[in-house]
């Protein structure tokens, strides 16, 4: 075996006749032809980047660039994105593709367009992002990506130096989006942007229904990244020496056509091992958030000629933290690829998967590995548009003109639904439009045609623009199609007679348009004769259905007959109360005195402060392009009339006039729990002790009237510390029910949801399932809770964004409760009612909703820490450690989950 690392690093391909007689060629032409063999070196690398596309994000213009190290052509990214401004980093000691960046300070969601792409090959996506403090205000930006309409992840940086995410993806149209999303932790920005198509035959685990988010790529027994043209996919190989025995060969590895992977032969001849007896391996190759799904694929190939009568390398591959045994008395082929996949494992509770690599004991080698990738698991199930509509509003969006937020899927997800789109959610189908409002938009020239290959759209507003020309024939053939505002455009032409029909049949109405729709007589009469006809059948049906139920009711317990009228009871209760509280729009104005004082901002839209005869109200404005938007308003409002708590917020009125929808509450006048526990509250402000445990109890009480005093139970689905407001007496209560919803515990026990929800606060068990239920609002709380006592946000602000829960997990090994509780309070809180508060958080955020206990159980151990919360502080330190904890003991925990 030869020690010395080859200085051809060779691709992998096979070599064959035609190579000898190219190298004896070249060899010549390089003699007397110096400059041709140059440029046909060139020629052939252009040749092997065929497929790529490399951006350069913020390169002004049609530049272009040959990378002098990879040898790859880098673009500018003008033509495949709308919007965003170009910056130049003025010191950028980094490769030449962090000299720029594009920045992208408007709107929610901005999107790259990559294409042309193959429909069900598998890419490689690469995004880079390197600040440089390009605005001057040296604050690191934290935002979101998304491949198309599904979660990618979160980009934040931490050091001052690149940033660099990857993805492999099966696209299920021609083109790859990539989406930059604003989430309020400031101006998203990218560096650069690469797509990389794979053989069809590499990385088949990944599909339409899931990508898989890189984490590692690491090249043992080296130093260095190799990347292409070593590399003809152009993945980035990281080596990796540590203090292992290398192995190193210049003989070629092969191969085979159909392996899944194709890993350069430059790679494996590579590897680390052990010449110790007793030595293994034991790798974390992966880190996530506990309950993420991992994708491991090891890579080996034996690099030393073993004599098989008395020589052997068997390996024992081990995995998690029960080091499960994966994969026994395995041997690598000689200098041939081969590999191991671990296909689900599931990150632990410390947000890791531990790999363990030995050897057997008859074996005369130890172990090795060449290679290793690790990949989180994403699933790409969020529901996307039909892709006659997205064709369909794509046309429209060009014959208009129109800019607004109109990037990416139209509909989804939901909180990034274009302005003036509505849509319509089918469990088992893709979203479709229902409806367009493009009223007092501007809009000049002839009503584009393409409208009408929107099937599922029931209502079209076209009001008040410039409009001219005929109205398409085809709005007609639309049969869901209810209403038609074509008012304020003065030169627009008749109505075709299509549309005649459809209002003569009653199942359309239309404001504006020249001339008008005759319904004749005949169809009057007859019209009149049908509906005559079907009164009486109604009538007579609801007799017989009114005796049916009657007869049945005599037969009914007390108990059923109670609950009957107690529901009739609430419902009429809830319709009174609705009728007695819908303002109108001028009241809401007036109200606010004109929209004059904003005290609030969000993905809803803006909450003003007024005042309702002489109460002071906060009135939450729903905007057109809300992430709640006109459903969940809707949601609020039904559920917010049949429940009422001291501990939920209480709503006063609503308006509900199609372009004003406004939500009218109780002024809470401390705001939210979150802004009291941040990092730039004030020492005043900062909540003492009493308060956090008082809070934590209020909240319990909300939390449980909702799954245990309402029936049907409800589930909030959004339980967060800035959900939780506080009024002048620093009482808690629960607000925002815009993702609320009920559900019968002898129908169903959870509650299926594309999207609701706040990363941090999510049920693990969400990111598997993508199902809620009132465990995953027990999960939310605890995560509150922990904040209560740590003074901490979800996501710990260090370089590996550690959860809260995992944070708090590995601190209460050290039986100081010091190290847990905020240290804002200067020790000045109860030992016992902290310990007592860890135990029900901890309980609470199981990573399996099995595991936790119910909200009336934590309802109850909370009540217990407000009897023992009259007991002195402890302030020594000494008196703040104990041995009894049952989580440093090793003991059970003392609240364990009750059936229900």
């Amino acid at each position: 075996m030869s020690l010395i690392y080859s200085f051809m690093r060779m691709s992998g391909t096979r070599p064959s006749l035609h190579l000898l007689f190219y190298i004896t060629g070249s060899f010549f032409i390089f003699l007397f032809f110096p400059s041709v063999v140059i440029f046909g070196a060139q020629l052939v690398r252009a040749r092997a980047q065929e497929g790529f596309i490399s951006l350069d994000c913020g390169l002004e213009g049609s530049s272009s660039y040959l990378d002098k190290i990879s040898g790859i052509n880098y673009v500018g990214d003008s033509q495949y994105t709308v919007s965003g401004k170009s910056h130049v980093i003025s010191n950028n000691p980094f490769e030449l593709q962090y000299a720029t960046l594009r920045s992208f300070p408007n709107g929610t969601r901005n999107c790259y367009s990559l294409s042309p792409v193959q429909s069900g090959q598998r890419y490689l996506v690469r995004a880079g992002f390197y600040y440089g403090n390009y605005d001057g205000r040296n604050v690191f930006p934290s935002f979101d990506i998304r491949v198309g309409v599904n979660f990618w992840t979160s980009v934040g940086m931490l050091a001052e130096s690149p940033t660099i995410v990857e993805i492999v993806t099966v696209p299920r149209a021609s083109k790859i989006e990539v989406c930059l999303v604003n989430t309020e932790g400031g101006t998203p920005f990218i560096s650069l942007l690469e797509l990389r198509p794979f053989l069809h035959s590499m990385y088949p685990f990944a599909d339409e229904n899931k990508s898989l988010l890189r984490k590692k790529r690491w090249n043992y027994g080296t130093q260095g990244q190799l990347r292409f043209p070593s590399d003809p996919y152009d993945r980035i190989w990281e080596g990796v020496t540590g203090s292992f025995d290398l192995l190193k060969t210049t003989e070629l590895v092969q191969s085979a056509v159909e392996d899944a992977f194709q890993v350069p032969s430059a790679v494996l001849q590579t590897a680390v091992t052990a010449n110790e007896t007793g030595h293994y391996l034991e790798s974390r190759p992966i880190e996530g958030i506990p309950g993420e799904i991992a994708y491991i694929v090891m890579h080996f190939a034996e690099l030393v000629k073993l004599n098989p009568a008395n020589e052997s390398r068997e390996l024992i591959i081990n995995g998690g933290d029960d080091k499960t045994l994966l994969f026994a008395e395995y041997s690598p082929p000689y200098l041939t690829a081969d590999h191991k996949e671990i296909l689900h494992a599931v990150i632990n509770d410390s947000g890791v998967y531990v790999v363990t690599i030995d050897s057997t004991k008859s074996s005369t080698h130890w172990y090795m590995i060449n290679a290793l990738e690790s990949f989180i698991v994403r699933p790409m199930n969020e529901s996307q548009t039909e892709d006659p509509d997205v064709v369909a509003i794509e046309d429209v969006k060009k014959a208009f003109g129109l800019t607004r937020n109109w990037e990416s899927d139209p509909c989804s997800p939901r909180q990034y639904m274009w302005e003036g789109v509505g849509c319509s959610y089918e469990a088992s189908a893709s979203a479709r439009i229902t409806s367009l409002n493009l009223s007092s938009s501007g809009l000049e020239g002839v009503i584009p045609s393409s409208i009408g290959n929107l099937k599922a759209l029931e209502t079209l507003d076209l009001s008040n623009n410039n409009l001219n020309g005929p109205i398409p024939e085809i709005l007609g053939d639309i049969s869901s199609l209810k209403i038609l505002n074509l008012l304020g455009n003065q030169a627009i032409g008749s109505i075709p007679e299509s549309l005649c029909d459809k209002v003569s049949e009653g199942s359309l109405s239309i404001s504006g348009g020249q001339g008008e729709c005759r319904v004749s007589g005949k169809s009057s009469n007859t019209k009149i004769i049908f509906i005559s006809v079907a009164v009486c059948v109604i009538i007579l049906v609801f007799g017989a259905f009114t005796y049916i139920c009657y007869r049945r009711s005599k037969s009914s317990s007390s108990e059923v007959e109670f609950q009957a009228k107690e529901n009739a009871l609430s419902a009429e209760g809830a319709n009174a109360w609705k009728k007695d509280v819908q303002f109108k729009f001028a009241k809401i104005s007036n109200i606010t005195r004109n929209f004059k004082q904003e005290i609030g901002l969000g993905g809803f839209g803006v909450v003003y402060y007024g005042m309702l005869d002489q109460t002071k109200v906060a009135v939450k404005v729903i905007s057109s392009s809300s992430s709640q938007g006109s459903r969940e308003f809707e949601a609020e409002v039904l559920l917010l009339t049949r429940v009422h708590h001291k501990n939920l917020v209480r709503l006063l009125g609503y308006c509900d006039e199609k372009q004003h929808l406004s939500l009218v509450y109780e002024y809470m006048d401390n705001g939210n729990v979150k802004d009291h526990l941040s990092d730039t509250v004030s020492f005043e402000n900062l909540l003492n002790w009493e308060q956090r445990v008082s809070i934590a109890l209020q909240a319990a009480q909300g939390l449980d009237y909702l799954h245990n005093g309402c029936r049907p139970p409800i589930i909030h689905r959004d339980i967060k510390s800035s959900n939780i407001l506080l009024n002048s007496k620093f009482v808690a209560k629960i607000g925002d029910f815009g993702l609320s919803r009920a559900f019968c515990n002898d129908s169903a026990t959870h509650i299926s949801t594309r999207l609701a929800g706040t990363p941090g606060y999510l049920d693990p068990e969400y990111y598997q399932s993508y199902r809620l239920n009132e465990k995953s609002d027990v999960y939310s709380f605890g995560v509150v809770l922990l904040e209560l006592l740590t003074g901490q946000p979800p996501y710990k602000k260090s370089e590996r964004k550690t959860h809260i829960v995992q944070w708090v997990r590995t601190r209460v090994e050290t039986g100081d409760i010091s190290n847990i509780v905020d240290p804002r309070l200067q020790r000045a809180f109860n030992v016992d009612v902290a310990w007592h508060l860890v135990d029900v958080a901890l309980s609470s955020t199981s990573t399996s909703s099995a595991d936790r206990i119910v909200m009336g159980d934590a309802l109850q151990q909370l009540k217990l820490c407000m009897d023992k919360n009259g007991s002195s502080y402890y302030t020594d330190k000494d008196s703040l450690k104990t041995s009894h904890h049952p989580y440093v003991s090793g003991e059970t925990c003392l609240y364990s989950p009750s059936p229900r």
